[in-house]
């Protein structure tokens, strides 16, 4: 009788944590997709720059610093998909978290051809609301052209990650 019970119970709370999960699935989806916040930073010419600037494109938005290997070594795989994606209205925007100087010295150094926007706390304050409260870097978030966050990567990727999605919201 006490495994009869204790079948019966698993029963009904598995049934109330999947009624649950149902509940909140159908809440997110009925709040539409999520808008990406709105921000100005300086840009690395001093400029300041607006990311309602890119509306209309899809948008690859890295955040990234010059002392973070891991964002290092996934810039060149950005700037050749800048290059290969351009016209079909592809956008990388970068957001430096970084030292002004350090940050201009890297992307003449490695001639990106891509902007970048600087700062160091405010850049902290935009990382959370896009998502990222620990602050970590690499962080890229993937903007539609309608202005709604459709993906996020909160660590360095690989080309084979990113392309394929990419290539959905073309």
């Amino acid at each position: 009788m006490p495994k009869l019970i204790a079948f019966i119970l698993v029963i009904i709370l598995g049934a109330a944590a999947g009624g649950g999960g149902f509940v909140a699935w159908t809440a997110w989806q009925e709040r539409g997709p999520e808008t990406r916040p709105e921000f100005t930073l300086p840009d690395l010419e001093g400029e300041e720059r607006s990311i309602s600037e890119w509306d209309g494109h899809l948008v690859v938005l890295n955040f990234w610093g010059s002392w973070c290997p891991p964002c290092v070594h996934e810039i060149p795989m950005f700037m050749e998909l800048q290059d290969e994606y351009e016209e079909q209205g592809v956008r990388f925007v970068g957001v430096a978290m970084d030292r002004e100087d350090d940050a201009r010295e890297f992307y003449a150094e490695f001639e990106v051809n891509y902007p970048s926007l600087i700062g160091v706390q405010a850049v902290s304050e935009i990382l959370e609301t896009y998502g990222n409260s620990s602050g970590t870097l690499p962080y890229t978030v993937i903007i539609n052209e309608d202005g709604h966050i459709v993906h996020r990567f909160a660590r360095e990727i690989t080309r084979e990650e990113l392309e394929p999605v990419i290539l959905e919201h073309l």
